[in-house]
């Protein structure tokens, strides 16, 4: 029984500590508990007790101020052998409790009802209990009640338990994932696209997350794998089997092929639905290449076997031969069976040997093993060296009656022993040659056992290229190498002799701007090994990846052009570590930038300002053109060499400019910039090309923020001229008119032309057309004769965009003719004329716009919305210039514009 009991409670303790709940703070889930069983039951205290060890234990309590008493004191021991709600109605009356301390004394209870805490697996924790200073008995319902809480504290207690576990299981996940170097871990969406790339996939294959993400991951098949449709029916197979598995060539990032074993399994959301794909890589180059090796090392035992390598024999009792299997026939050189059949098995051998084979075969027959090694000729006399093993064969009596013997030609062994030694020394010649730097190492201890430095067992020399020490630096102990070495270093290399646990940290040299993972484990004694990684490259990647979020959300809601700029290069310098990083805007024809609040590392100068491109060498030309200019040491290059004075007073050694490009161009600049040599990587130059599109498109933000300003403005204008327009329109037709169902007809033709007109207006695209049916079209709502307009020009055809603006302006022409000018009468007109003439070579095209026959023109006193838009806004569309005069005979406007601008599809605009 006591054993049982025992058992009960070791039980207990092991479920407790796996809920990991005793001794934690107060939780406002269990608190509630509590508190709704008192009021529930209308007693004034309650409790949550755990029974542990010699204590009770309370996760929760109300009115009764303790956090826990002697399990001698505890009732709900009682009730932890109960399957349901246990109560005693007064305690002083019931002998298990009428001498217990909380009856007798302290809060003097008299009446106790609990219901016991089981887990899922029926082990009782304790019991969710109330309790009362005076005798009572609870209701069904309140015994229900008690019940019920009593469950809910279980399943409180599983939910928590469940979420640490989880918790703890993502954090070992992650941790697996990201310590699986070794594997290419690759999750993809149901077309192929990568999702998630791991650390081993970027160490294997060549290309880090931030360049596959969104990619299709067929790339790191061969071409001939992608031609045949190889990653389609890989999926395919996955989502119809459930599992997939290959073993083909791939290709990483580089172009070099890798042998590796693959496998794929569909990824699934909660509802079971197929969302993706995981597959996992494994270089196995090197295994596909010792496999081969091993399968023609085994062909060529398998050969030398059958030459008789092992010379299997059974001897009599008088050591005389009865057996000797083919391949010992030919390893002896014997023609067959009958030369050797009823020799004396000792008399093969001659010397020293002789004497080995007697003992060995005597110590066989006497039930135990015989062995030796020693040199025998065969049948042809050929000398080889052997190994023998002597072993009995036993009768039905158990005795031994015959004797099996295997003669190992072990001459063979001899020379593997020396490829053993020539191996060793090519080991030796890999680990000095190993990439990963390598070192061991021996923990120095003081008189109490403490870690106090630890001495240099071996290091190879890509440890000592970067650490900086010499290769005979082995021997002394890594404060004499690195006197500062840090603390916490030499700790945890102890902490891993000391617990036999590896462990994997990274470590940053800032003197020489690399970081490493260190890989340490144990070894003999006090002895431990560390391999240092150079995961430079993926801290790299991950600042990037950063700098791009933090972009991103420091643009978002900017709208100042110059915060903009600024914010972009700090993130860019900082990132790159540059001593200049900026955004300027460029004056393509003067081949010069202006540059505003760039970002200056701390102690150099800043370079704002304006510069010319071809101070600083000569590479302008590829600006132009939209290429980027790299330049890892501005002295060597020929586009910089005899300008690199001037650069070196900016503290400029390496460039790398990104030009910025609107509709062919060169209109801006992204710029950074370093005062040392430096060769720029690609993903650092993908990196800042991407940073340039992200900051453009900032700016673009705002510029298409201004221009929909103006555009509303233009709106509102556009409105008040139609108003006016009708009002002209209704006026002429009505002056005109020879009765009034003829100026109904004609003023309905009109306004529905002033419609179409206007819905061309609101509209705000046109397509290319012919510029006199532009004209036409432009002018219709105001042809109410055929002699209102004279149209005279050679024919060409007007782009998209111009076409626009130009049909813009012809209509606030019409409109303020209309109103105030030639059109405002009956017999007024108006001549519109073009030509084509050549300036420096360039055509362009004058268009005159001139009224006559209207009333008077005087110049306006003010300068109205409609004139800047066409003087100033339109006419820019297509790079074109205004010149709007007032005769007094009438109205006279000249625009002026290359014809490049004018046919263009999509108009230039300048920068700003």
């Amino acid at each position: 029984m006591f054993v049982e009991g025992e058992r009960v409670e070791n039980r207990r303790q092991a479920e407790l500590a796996s809920y990991a709940v005793l001794d934690t703070s107060a939780e406002a889930e269990f608190d509630d508990i509590v508190k709704v069983a008192s009021d529930a039951c209308g007693m004034p205290v309650s409790l949550i007790s755990l029974l542990d060890g010699d204590r009770q234990w309370f996760k929760a309590e109300t009115g009764f101020g303790q956090t826990e008493t002697p399990l001698s004191q505890s009732i709900c021991a009682y009730t932890v052998q109960q399957d349901d709600v246990f109560e005693i109605e007064d305690l002083t009356r019931d002998a298990r409790t009428s001498n217990n301390a909380l009856v007798t004394g302290g809060p003097q209870v008299r009446f106790y009802a609990g219901a016991p805490l089981r887990t899922p697996d029926g082990v009782a924790l304790g019991a969710l209990c109330v309790l009362d200073t005076k005798p009572n008995k609870l209701t069904p319902s309140q015994a229900f009640v008690l019940r019920t809480l009593a469950h809910q504290v279980v399943t409180t207690l599983e939910l928590r338990r469940s979420l640490r576990l989880r918790k703890e299981s993502d954090r070992r996940n992650k941790a697996i994932l990201e310590s699986a170097v070794d594997y290419a871990i690759v999750s993809m969406d149901l077309d192929g696209m990568v999702t998630s790339w791991s650390p081993g996939a970027e160490r294997i294959l060549g290309w880090s997350e931030f360049e596959m993400c969104g990619k299709p991951a067929h790339v790191f098949f061969t071409d001939e794998d992608i031609a045949s449709g190889i990653p389609q029916r890989e999926m395919a197979s996955t989502l119809l089997q459930g599992r997939e598995t290959d073993e083909r060539w791939h290709r990483r990032k580089d172009g070099s092929l890798f042998w590796a074993n693959g496998e794929m399994v569909p990824l699934r959301d909660e509802d079971g639905r197929h969302e993706g794909f995981l597959k996992i890589l494994r270089d196995r180059t090197e295994q596909r290449n010792a496999a081969a090796k091993e399968q023609a090392d085994a062909a060529f035992m398998r050969e030398v076997l059958s030459s008789s390598a092992d010379c299997i024999k059974v001897l009599d009792p008088d050591a005389r031969l009865t057996f000797m299997n083919e391949g010992g026939l030919a390893v002896m050189e014997a023609e067959d069976f009958n030369q050797v059949q009823g020799s004396d098995w000792t008399g093969l051998w001659q010397g020293q040997a002789r004497v080995d084979a007697r003992e060995a075969f005597w110590a066989a027959m006497a039930g135990g093993t015989g062995h030796f090694q020693g040199p025998a000729e065969t049948l042809k006399g050929t000398l080889k060296w052997w190994d023998v093993q002597v072993t009995p064969i036993r009768g039905m009596d158990g005795r031994p009656d015959r004797l099996l013997v295997v003669s190992r030609d072990v001459t063979a062994q001899r020379v593997s022993e020396q490829r053993i030694a020539e191996s060793e020394k090519r080991w030796r010649g890999l680990f000095e040659g190993m990439q990963e730097g390598f070192f061991s190492g021996e923990i120095i201890r003081d008189v109490k056992g403490s870690a106090i430095d630890c001495r240099l067992v071996e290091i190879n020399p890509a440890f000592a290229a970067q650490s900086g020490l010499p290769a005979d630096t082995v021997g002394r102990t890594i404060r004499e190498a690195i006197p500062d070495i840090p603390d916490w270093l030499i700790e945890t290399y102890a902490r891993v002799v000391d617990t036999g646990i590896p462990e994997v940290f990274d470590i940053v040299v800032p003197e020489l701007r690399r970081a490493f993972e260190v890989r340490a484990y144990r070894e003999a004694g006090q002895r431990f090994a560390a391999m240092f990684i150079d995961v430079s490259e993926r801290k790299q990647a991950e600042a990037r990846r950063a700098a791009l979020a933090e972009l991103g959300d420091r643009l978002r809601n900017t709208s100042d052009r110059a915060e903009i700029a600024r914010v972009a290069a700090e993130i860019l310098g900082r990132t790159l570590g540059l001593s200049h990083a900026g955004y300027g805007d460029v004056d393509q024809d003067n081949e010069t930038i202006v540059i505003g609040e760039g970002w200056t590392a701390p102690g150099i100068p800043s370079i704002g300002g304006v510069h010319g491109f071809r101070d600083y060498g000569t590479y302008i030309e590829s600006l132009k053109n939209g290429h980027a200019v790299i330049i890892d040491d501005v002295t060597d290059d020929p586009r910089t060499a005899s300008d690199a004075d001037a650069l070196a007073a900016l503290h400029v050694r390496s460039l790398l400019n990104l030009p910025l490009m609107e509709h062919g161009r060169f209109v801006a600049l992204l710029y950074a910039l370093k005062d040392v040599p430096y060769a720029w990587k690609p993903e650092e130059i993908s990196f800042a090309n991407n940073f340039a599109d992200r900051t453009r498109a900032a700016l673009a933000r705002i510029d298409a923020e201004e221009r929909q300003r103006t555009l509303n403005l233009e709106l509102s204008h556009r409105m008040k001229n139609m108003l006016a327009m009708v009002q002209s329109i209704a006026t002429q037709t009505m002056r005109t008119a020879t009765d009034l169902d003829a100026a109904k007809e004609v003023l309905a033709g009109r306004l529905i032309a002033l419609s179409k007109s206007h819905d061309l207006l609101l509209g705000g695209e046109m397509g290319a057309a012919p510029i006199k049916t532009l004209i036409e079209g432009a002018l219709q709502t105001h042809a109410d004769n055929q002699n209102r307009f004279v149209l005279d020009g050679p024919t060409f055809t007007v782009g998209a965009k111009a076409a626009m603006s130009l049909s813009l302006m012809l209509h606030e022409l019409a409109t303020n003719a209309a109103k105030y000018g030639a059109l405002s009468t009956a017999n007024g007109q108006v001549s519109i004329n073009w030509r084509l003439r050549d300036v420096d070579g360039e055509p362009h095209c004058a268009l005159r716009w001139s009224e006559a026959g209207g009333p008077a023109v005087a110049p306006p006193t003010r300068t109205g919305f409609g004139s800047r838009l066409i003087g100033r806004g339109l006419a820019g569309n297509f790079g074109g210039e205004v010149d709007l005069s007032y005769p007094r005979d009438g109205v006279v406007c000249t625009i002026d514009a290359p014809l490049a601008g004018l046919q263009a599809e999509d108009a230039p605009r300048t920068a700003h």
